[in-house]
C-alpha cells in the first residue's frame, strides 16, 4: 500500500495532476489568448487592483514563456528610459521587457499597419552583447568587454489596450511593454564609437517629425545598459552573445502612420522603412 501511494505521488508530480495554475499564470494565459484571438489585451489592474510591479514582472515572464514555445529571444528592451517618462508614471527607474526573433526587421522593410492595434514609432539605440553575462555588472566600465556593437534601431511597439488612458504601469509591464517589431540598422564597433556626439532626425514623407541630440547623454545610455542587463538577470533571463539590447525611446514617441520613414542617426547612418 505504501509503495503504491509513493508511486501515485510520483506520477502526480510528473504529470502536474491536481496542480492548479497560479493567478499570475492565469492572467498570462488571458494576455496570450488575447493576442492569439486578435483581441484587446486585458488590464491586469482591472483583474486585480492589488497587484504590484513585481507581480507584473512575474506575469510577464509566464506570458513570454508561452510565446517562446514558438519563438526565440532576440534581446531585451527598456521602457520609460527618460526621466520625464518616469516622472509621468511617478517612478524613478525604467521598466524592461523581451524582444522576439519574430520581431526582427532589416533596413528598408515594409510594415503592414493593419497588423497593429496602435503602432508606435520610436527612435532608439541598440547594442549587441559580446559575451555571456551571468552576474550583475557593477559599473559602466565593464561594458567595453560586454558590448560588441552599437547600432540604430527603430522600435515599433503595438499598444493593444482597449482603453489606453486607463492603463497603469503594471499593465504595461505585464504585457511585455507592448513588444512587437523592430528595425535594425548597420552595426558599429562599440569601443571605437565611444561618446561621439549624435543628432537623430526622424522624417515621415520627408517631413521632420522628431529630432533629438544625445551629445551629452551617452553616459546615461551606459547607465541604462547596466540597468537593463542587471534587471533581466534579476528577472531570470539569460544574457547571451549576439542578443540585442535597446535602451528606450529618445524624446517624442510618434503614432505610426502610412508613409515612408527615414531616421538619420548621423555617424551611425540611416534606417528606412515603409508603413503601408
Amino acid at each position: 500500500m505504501k509503495l503504491r501511494l509513493l508511486f501515485l505521488l510520483f506520477i502526480t508530480s510528473c504529470t502536474g495532476y491536481n496542480e492548479e495554475p497560479s493567478q499570475h499564470e492565469r492572467i498570462a494565459t488571458a494576455i496570450n489568448d488575447s493576442y492569439n484571438s486578435g483581441g484587446y489585451v486585458p488590464l491586469v489592474s482591472d483583474i486585480d487592483p492589488g497587484l504590484e510591479i513585481k507581480d507584473a514582472y512575474d506575469i510577464q515572464k509566464y506570458f513570454v514563456k508561452t510565446i517562446l514555445k514558438n519563438d526565440k529571444i532576440a534581446g531585451y528592451k527598456t521602457g520609460l528610459a527618460s526621466k520625464k517618462a518616469q516622472s509621468n508614471y511617478l517612478v524613478d527607474s525604467p521598466i524592461s521587457g523581451v524582444l522576439f526573433q519574430s520581431g526582427v526587421n532589416a533596413d528598408n522593410s515594409v510594415i503592414n499597419i493593419n497588423a497593429y492595434f496602435t503602432m508606435l514609432v520610436e527612435t532608439e539605440l541598440g547594442y549587441k552583447i559580446a559575451e555571456r553575462i551571468t552576474v550583475p555588472i557593477k559599473s559602466a566600465d565593464e561594458l567595453d568587454k560586454k558590448i560588441s556593437y552599437i547600432l540604430p534601431v527603430i522600435e515599433l511597439p503595438d499598444v493593444r489596450f482597449a482603453e489606453n488612458k486607463n492603463s497603469k504601469l503594471k499593465d504595461v509591464v505585464a504585457a511585455n511593454i507592448c513588444s512587437s517589431r523592430f528595425i535594425m540598422g548597420e552595426e558599429f564597433d562599440f569601443k571605437e564609437f565611444g561618446s561621439e556626439n549624435m543628432d537623430i532626425n526622424l522624417k515621415l514623407n520627408d517631413k521632420k517629425i522628431n529630432s533629438v541630440s544625445i551629445s551629452d547623454s551617452m553616459e546615461y545610455q551606459k547607465e541604462l545598459l547596466v540597468w537593463l542587463i542587471n534587471k533581466q538577470l534579476e528577472n531570470g533571463w539569460e544574457i547571451k552573445p549576439g542578443q540585442l539590447l535597446i535602451t528606450g525611446a529618445m524624446e517624442k514617441i510618434n503614432i505610426g502612420k502610412v508613409g515612408y520613414y527615414e531616421a538619420d542617426y548621423g555617424p551611425l547612418g540611416k534606417v528606412r522603412f515603409k508603413v503601408k
